[in-house]
């Protein structure tokens, strides 16, 4: 009897060994992982840490800055590259915010050296000559608050969005015109996309304007489809968009240099205005080379779903 006990003894024992092992293995494991992640948070709230001093210094100095990748994990890359867009947005948006600025006190000085002149000698003055120059630098002015209204309205809510058939649509807009060069229409019929009005008036209206301003004899509108979406195009027979100019005429307050203009320069945000519309719109707009000579600026959205 006590053999056998022995016996039974002597064959858990091998078991017994192994089972203890496995523990000491699972210990083992558990802290090694323990230790591991400990490192890895440390390592993580030191990188967090010199990014939030790097912020710092951006806010501190008021300049252009990124910042610097490292060898990081998939989710600290994802965050500095979000961060350095937001800062690139920023920057674009202080760049605009002190280009307004200078066009804003452009005419503002105007119309004060005017009425000043005036003041100090009111015997002397040509008050209608007086009068002309205030009333184009309020124009100037007005044309201005106008724009900058219309880029905080560029990404109204989706509730104010309808079934717009473009054909109909841009006829509306070229007989409500009073134009120097008269405008050519050409329609697909049945293009429909799901937009809001207004704002496809206003890239319209920004378009025609534009083509107006550089053209010497040819406006020409065709509306038709194009891959599944609807397109735009409105051309002219200007001197058209020099192909290293394409992409920064639609930079807020960017003007071409040496372009013929008729009726003087506009105010360098329509055409930043459309492409705002545009994006919001989930569409697209760019400059090419117009078949008529000139420059073809064409806008393109979904088509509407039937």
């Amino acid at each position: 009897m006590g053999r056998s006990i022995l016996q039974r003894s002597v064959r858990a024992g091998p078991g017994g060994d192994t089972d203890s092992r496995k523990r000491w293995w699972n210990l083992v494991m558990v802290l090694a992982a323990a230790v591991t992640g400990r490192m890895f948070i440390r390592r993580l709230l030191r990188r967090v840490r010199t990014i939030s001093g790097d912020l710092a210094e951006i806010n501190v100095s008021d300049e252009h800055a990124q910042i610097a990748q490292h060898r990081d994990p998939q989710e600290v890359t994802q965050l500095v590259n979000n961060i350095n867009a937001s800062l690139d947005m920023l920057d674009r948006e202080r760049q605009f915010a002190s280009n307004i600025a200078h066009e804003i006190r452009s005419p503002l000085a105007g119309i004060r050296v005017t009425v000043e002149q005036a003041a100090t000698c009111p015997g002397e003055a040509d008050y209608p000559r007086v009068l002309e120059s205030v009333l184009r630098g309020v124009e100037r002015l007005e044309a201005l608050a106008t724009a900058l209204l219309l880029i905080a309205r560029s990404r109204a809510a989706q509730a104010d969005w309808e079934q717009i058939d473009l054909c109909e649509l841009v006829r509306h807009e070229v007989a409500d015109r009073n134009d120097p060069i008269s405008i050519e229409v050409i329609c697909t019929p049945g293009v429909e996309v799901t937009a809001m009005r207004t704002r496809i008036s206003q890239i319209v209206t920004n378009l025609l304007d534009n083509a107006q301003r550089h053209a010497a004899h040819q406006v020409q509108v065709r509306i038709g489809r194009s891959n599944g979406n609807a397109r735009l195009s409105v051309s002219d027979d200007g001197p058209g968009v020099p192909e290293k100019d394409r992409e920064r005429i639609f930079d807020r307050m960017h003007q071409l240099k040496n372009i013929s203009q008729r009726g003087g320069p506009g105010t360098g945000l329509g055409l930043a205005i459309t492409r705002d519309i545009a994006k919001a719109h989930r569409g697209a707009v760019w400059v090419e080379s117009s078949p008529l000579g000139g420059a073809c600026f064409i806008f393109q959205l979904p088509i509407a779903a039937p």
